[in-house]
């Protein structure tokens, strides 16, 4: 649907989105089988078989050589996936198209996001651990492989939920990144990952550490509410973790590129969703279709922030990791302690 003659984010999706659309796509499959969903299904099959949870190890206690050869496994496929948009992209320079051509991530830009990125990396290996050890000591009920594979029903409801898990992503995703909008949930936390105005993959999880709870808790249903397989706990994680990689890759011509998320990053005000939950900001007018001015636009704000020159790299002044201090350090202690409470 690109328009190779316009500029990279110009080519309107108008025709591209909307419920009709998403329907379409879930009703014949398309948003599963023809999509990325089914790639990152399949890397976290192949994880699954390959590095299974250690149920034994994890009923036994707490300790660093299971948590540690999780964590392990996370940080390489995170890497690997991460690292190699990032190298086919910037290094090797495997696309031509990219959205803001005039500016590209600096060193100190790089470190900020990487360290961001890996507090992310690390929330989910822990989230991973601390669901494995409720599975271990019986605390949350779940459905062993051998039943999953011995009984049709729990393989029809686990393929039905493999399926659903993109859906309910969607969704989850608008009302939490909707969520983050609010004015003061921006300032302390959300506006960290707005500082990528012109974005590249390793911010995609380079979020505040409060942000990474809000993101993740889309993995808690229905995990901890249904009985299931840990398949799909799994499933939900890793398609969390692994998503915004490509997505926030700042070029308009390779798979999995996303126009419609990169013009959130570059308005800010609009696209608080995903291409296939377009419909919910096209409803609520928040919906722009391409960079530059926009038709279906009907949201509150009316200034253009390409034309403010908002678009140039904005970091923290304090240094190049963003370390916080005062009030923003003093309400990211208080939500990380009640979220342990």
């Amino acid at each position: 649907w690109v328009d190779g003659q316009k500029p990279a984010g110009h080519t309107s999706q108008t025709e591209m989105l909307g419920l009709r659309k998403t329907a379409a796509d879930v009703a014949t499959l398309q948003h599963f089988f023809f999509s990325p969903n089914l790639i990152w299904f399949v890397i976290t099959l192949v994880g699954y078989l390959l590095c299974p949870y250690d149920f034994e190890a994890a009923s036994r206690g707490w300790s660093l050589s299971w948590m540690g050869r999780r964590m392990a496994v996370i940080a390489a496929v995170a890497f690997a996936y991460y690292g190699f948009f990032f190298w086919t992209l910037y290094v090797r320079g495997c696309s031509a198209r990219k959205f803001s051509p005039e500016t590209f991530p600096t060193a100190g830009n790089m470190l900020h996001n990487f360290w961001y990125w890996s507090l992310g990396v690390l929330q989910w290996s822990l989230c991973e651990c601390a669901m494995t050890r409720l599975w271990a000591t019986g605390k949350v009920p779940y459905v062993p492989d051998e039943e999953l594979l011995r009984s049709p029903r729990q393989l029809l409801v686990t393929a039905l939920l493999v399926l659903l898990v993109p859906v309910w992503r969607d969704v989850h995703f608008y009302l939490a990144h909707r969520f983050s909008h609010i004015r003061a949930l921006y300032k302390y936390v959300h506006s960290l990952h707005h500082r990528n105005t012109d974005p590249e993959p390793f911010s995609g999880l380079c979020m505040h550490p409060v942000e990474h709870l809000i993101y993740f808790s889309n993995a808690l249903v229905p995990t901890l509410y249904f009985r299931c397989s840990p398949l799909i706990y799994m499933w939900i994680f890793w398609h969390l973790g692994l998503a915004p990689g490509a997505g926030h890759s700042g070029f308009e011509d390779h798979w999995q590129a996303d126009q419609y998320h990169y013009i959130h990053h570059a308005k800010f005000e609009c696209n608080y969703g995903s291409p296939s939950s377009a419909w919910i900001d096209i409803f609520f007018g928040t919906f722009r279709e391409k960079l530059g001015s926009s038709k279906a636009y009907t949201g509150a704000y009316k200034e253009d922030y390409e034309a403010k020159g908002v678009k140039g790299k904005v970091w923290s002044s304090q240094s190049y990791l963003g370390l916080q201090k005062g009030d923003h350090l003093a309400y990211t202690v208080f939500c990380l302690l009640a979220a342990l409470a």
